[in-house]
């Protein structure tokens, strides 16, 4: 039986990745992806459902792949999505996991540690730290740098997603802080060769074992 929580947590590599169409998913899981996230901001609901389906489909053919939903948690819980992700000002994290079935993922994003610490004692699966660094996929965050994600690490003791910024020269140091994925945006799916990209990231991350402790 499916059990997507597991898979998250098993999942030995490190790259955390997003799509927005199903061509691109599909480029990104043959080129090894294991985890995604759908994120669309401007799709309409009826839009983002069919995708969120499709998507879904395809990530169910890889039996070691998870697909999480971002942001939109009706339509997420209602297709039996693996995974949701939500921001503390999203929804009522708190209510969402009550609401997900307990091999359904949920992660919450927390950029200090007091964040986390809630986030992990309402159940949540990971908490989403960052910006780690300035990124022009959200150039109106709040950057918490290398010792504000170490912080957020040493809160908690559920994964901790990296997010904002992260490139190829960052990736180690990101890493090194133990947190247990890096979720890489702009420096995968803005790239000339995205697969190419995301093959250079896992071969980079490869020399942190998943159950690397801090």
């Amino acid at each position: 039986m499916r059990h997507p929580r597991d898979l998250f947590l098993r999942n030995p590599d490190r790259i955390y990745c997003f799509a927005d169409s199903l061509a691109l998913c599909r480029t990104l899981l043959d080129a090894g992806a294991r985890v995604i996230q759908l994120r669309h901001k401007t799709a309409d609901d009826a839009g983002f459902r069919r995708l969120a389906v499709e998507m879904l489909d395809c990530v169910k053919s890889f039996e070691d792949a998870v697909l999480i939903v971002n942001d939109r948690v009706d339509i997420a819980l209602d297709i039996g999505a693996d995974g949701i992700h939500v921001g503390q000002q999203d929804r009522d994290y708190r209510e969402v996991v009550r609401r997900a079935p307990p091999s359904m993922i949920v992660g919450v994003s927390a950029r200090y540690p007091d964040l986390a610490r809630s986030a992990a004692a309402a159940g949540a699966t990971y908490v989403g730290a960052g910006a780690i660094f300035a990124t022009p996929t959200k150039p109106e965050a709040v950057v918490i740098g290398l010792k504000g994600l170490q912080e957020v690490v040493a809160a908690v003791d559920i994964p901790v997603v990296a997010i904002g910024g992260i490139t190829h020269a960052s990736l180690r140091p990101v890493l090194e802080t133990g947190a247990r994925y890096c979720a890489v945006l702009s420096g995968i799916n803005d790239a000339p060769n995205p697969a190419s990209a995301l093959r250079r990231f896992l071969a980079e991350s490869a020399s942190f074992p998943a159950d690397q402790q801090r």
